[in-house]
């Protein structure tokens, strides 16, 4: 539950982005963000070894579309060496790891639009039509787009055992930006944007 709520309000927060700049922000980095969430009662030096799953999981909110893994590698190599920089040390999931690490993409389009009221611009209702308030044309030019917007959610998850049964994510960290650009110009803010999760969170360390 508290992960969904992570991704919720990263999505909430980059369409706040994409609001802030209505006629589009002057670079596409403008619209990443890094979001990070951890359980406060876990002890993060307890923690030594890990396994990664070497695949990303996809999930979209667009029918029919296909999701590519050319960046799976990428990701998976960058998380890894973000946590053995910690001291933590990678293992095979049959040597009893003190947590597992999943990462999971998500894929969403937007659409949005926008009013120009160039009337205001100018203030001519002021003296126009004598009181403060906006006029209305039935002409007033409305403008849709559509972005797409692409979140990596990496999850460390404790293989501590739960007394409910459940399992225990005590670190999440999430890359949000705009799916726009290169593959190569995506992959280098997805690092930016992956390394910032680790840079701000410097309890992760054994």
């Amino acid at each position: 539950m508290k992960r969904l709520l992570i991704l919720l309000l990263t999505g909430l927060f980059a369409q706040f982005l994409v609001s802030c700049y209505p006629e589009g922000a002057d670079k596409i980095q403008d619209y990443d963000v890094a979001m990070t969430n951890y359980d406060k009662s876990a002890d993060f030096g307890t923690f030594t070894t890990f396994s990664i799953a070497d695949t990303v999981v996809y999930f979209s909110n667009e029918n029919g579309v296909t999701l590519s893994h050319q960046f799976d590698q990428q990701i998976v190599d960058l998380v890894t060496a973000n946590f053995e920089k910690r001291g933590y040390v990678r293992v095979d999931t049959t040597e009893n790891p003190s947590f597992v690490v999943t990462i999971s993409a998500f894929s969403n389009i937007n659409y949005a639009y926008y009013v120009d009221n160039w009337y205001n611009n100018w203030s001519w209702y002021w003296g126009w039509w004598g009181g403060p308030f906006n006029p209305y044309y039935s002409w007033y030019p409305v403008s849709v787009y559509s972005y797409r917007t692409g979140s990596v959610a990496i999850d460390m998850i404790s293989t501590a055992a739960r007394a409910d049964g459940k399992v225990n994510v005590v670190w999440t960290g999430i890359a949000d930006g705009l799916l726009q650009g290169s593959s190569s110009f995506i992959l280098n803010r997805l690092d930016k944007q992956i390394n910032q999760c680790f840079a701000q969170s410097p309890y992760l360390r054994k």
